[in-house]
């Protein structure tokens, strides 16, 4: 075997090997804060999927990988105790029905721009939520206390339209991507539900 053929053979594997690499193994794995707070979270990664944006103007969609929380405790977990939130990646949380509630960022350490999105894969609605960690003020701020804070910050976060699914993505990520405005600049965003 010639070294030419040797080094084909070695690149077809590679190529071969990182197209079978599954969503889940590209995905990076999520760095959680070490706080007693987030003690009695869980520290996984969710079912990730592709998910697709499409934009109004006729550009390349976008694709990016984000995790699925459609169980209640997945829902009510969500990105909580997150160092961040890596650019290209997100969650998709799912529901049955519309609704019409918005969502808080209690024990939420990282800013995030929420997408509402319709039962067709419209956006309703877009809102830029900023984190609700326990404030370290002496005393520190009690239970009670800083879930009260963080639901009167969540007044803010209610859409204006109904909405089936949100996308929670890193801050700014929309506007690095020329997404300012969503809800005209996106036409649809599609994805598969993840087969567990």
């Amino acid at each position: 075997m010639t070294v030419a053929t040797f080094i084909c053979i070695a690149l077809f594997t590679l190529t071969v090997l990182a197209a079978c690499q599954s969503v889940e193994d590209r995905y990076p794995s999520p760095k959680f804060l070490n706080s007693k707070d987030c003690q009695d979270l869980q520290h996984g990664v969710l079912p990730v999927i592709d998910l697709f944006i499409s934009k109004s103007n006729g550009e390349q969609d976008i694709t990016l990988q984000v995790e699925v929380a459609d169980e209640p405790s997945e829902r009510k977990q969500g990105l909580m105790c997150r160092e961040s939130i890596p650019s290209e990646t997100g969650m998709l949380f799912t529901y049955d029905s519309d609704n019409s509630s918005g969502f808080w960022m209690y024990n939420t350490y990282t800013a995030i721009d929420i997408l509402f999105v319709d039962s067709y894969g419209q956006v309703a609605d877009m809102i830029k939520m900023s984190p609700c960690p326990r404030q370290k003020l002496i005393p520190v701020e009690a239970d009670e206390e800083w879930k009260i804070r963080c639901m009167s910050e969540a007044q803010a976060y209610v859409p204006a339209k109904s909405w089936r699914s949100t996308l929670e993505l890193p801050a700014g990520w929309l506007s690095e991507k020329s997404l300012d405005d969503p809800v005209k600049s996106i036409s649809q965003i599609d994805w598969s539900n993840p087969t567990n």
